[in-house]
């Protein structure tokens, strides 16, 4: 359930490029290579011994000293053993190393989707202003053949039409410098998921989880049993592991004796190093100290983040509003003044100045209507839920 955060949506356009950046993280790549070092030290600690056998030889003569015929020949086989509850603190720290890796690697998606969601919205954005960009772009080049004609038949004045030709060529250049953005901000998505963005992208307001449902309060509270196992493993490993070796020696004293083959049983028992181990205690309590600290910090921050993400969404469906109330407002303002333009009422001046009012609280418009889309989506990210 972590690898996939708390809860995915349906697939969409924005879905599909998550999965794709993700594939292409390498961080992400990373830490899904440490499964299998995990999973060998689980094996580890489920073995029989702590460590693998060892044999030992061994050969003596007098033949450059003395040269009477002794020898002396000797095989031996140890195996460590375990230390009293090795064994189980060892299952313990790597079932906890497992447990927070699965957190690390969802809350590392979770990162990426923060990401992905930035670049995409970025590219909206873009795409919006591009499209009010394109829209005033027509509207003034229609205006400005209206003008034009009119300046034939002589019923404007030719300050008037190049008035009109000057606000067409603004409005072009306008155009020019959306579609670079929208080139832009595509070229930065292509980069980060490996694919060209895709319009419809559209993200279902979803439910507050329980903050300790987050994958990134769940790394660092598993951070924390992370910490606790390794100083059960500091205190239970005070020592090397003792060994158990069973050997067979063969020796004769002189030429004249025969071989004499005897077995035996050999223990080695190491005794505890109080400076070694108060190191190693004191540093997995450091460990259990900073893991505290940093499951402290996390709950804060994203804590402060959903409330942060919350208030912005609010903030963004009211500028909303009042961008819709203001395009509505200026719009009919914008018609009654081509309507007395054209009556001879009032001058073209005037006018431009409406479309040019127009056409920025239609941008306005069309960037507020992004702006509520990625709130919910930044919302979305805020309460630990992937696209």
């Amino acid at each position: 359930m972590l690898a996939g955060g708390i809860a995915t949506a349906h697939a969409s356009p924005l879905r599909d490029a998550f999965e794709a950046a993700a594939a292409l993280n390498p961080e992400l790549r990373t830490l899904e290579a440490q499964r299998a070092a995990i999973d060998a030290r689980l094996r580890g600690a489920n073995a029989l011994t702590p460590g693998a056998p060892n044999v030992g030889l061994g050969y003596t003569t007098d033949r450059f000293t003395q040269n009477r015929g002794f020898r002396e020949a000797e095989l031996e086989v140890g195996v460590p053993v375990w230390l009293p509850g090795q064994s189980r603190a060892q299952r313990g720290l790597a079932d906890a190393e497992g447990q927070r890796l699965a957190a690390q690697i969802a809350a590392r998606r979770l990162a990426i989707a923060a990401e992905v969601r930035d670049a995409y919205w970025t590219w909206a954005a873009a795409e919006a202003a591009l499209a009010a960009a394109r829209t005033r772009t027509a509207s003034t080049a229609a205006l400005t053949r209206d003008v034009t004609r009119q300046a034939r038949a002589g019923q404007v004045s030719r300050a008037e039409e190049l008035l009109a030709t000057a606000d067409a060529r603004e409005s072009e250049g306008a155009l020019r410098e959306a579609e670079a953005a929208v080139r832009e901000a595509r070229i930065a998505f292509r980069a980060l998921t490996g694919r060209d963005p895709a319009p419809g992208s559209q993200e279902v307001l979803r439910d507050a989880a329980a903050p300790a449902e987050h994958p990134r309060i769940v790394a660092a509270r598993l951070g924390l049993d992370v910490a606790r196992a390794g100083i059960r493993i500091a205190e239970v490993e005070d020592r090397e592991s003792p060994e158990i070796g069973a050997f067979m020696r063969q020796e004769r004293d002189d030429r004249d004796s025969g071989w004499d083959t005897r077995f035996g049983v050999r223990v080695r028992i190491p005794f505890a190093h109080p400076p070694r181990n108060a190191e190693r205690r004191a540093t997995a309590q450091g460990e259990l100290t900073t893991a505290t600290a940093e499951a402290g910090a996390v709950d804060r921050l994203v804590a402060a983040e959903r409330d942060r993400a919350r208030a912005a969404l609010a903030d963004a469906r009211a500028a909303a509003r009042l961008a819709d109330q203001r395009h509505a407002a200026l719009a009919e303002a914008a018609s009654l003044g081509e309507r007395a333009f054209r009556d001879g009422q009032t001058t073209l001046a005037e006018t431009l100045r409406l479309r040019t009012s127009l056409a920025g609280a239609d941008a306005d418009r069309r960037r507020m209507q992004v702006a509520v889309r990625q709130a919910i989506s930044r919302y979305n990210q805020a309460i630990g839920v992937e696209p």
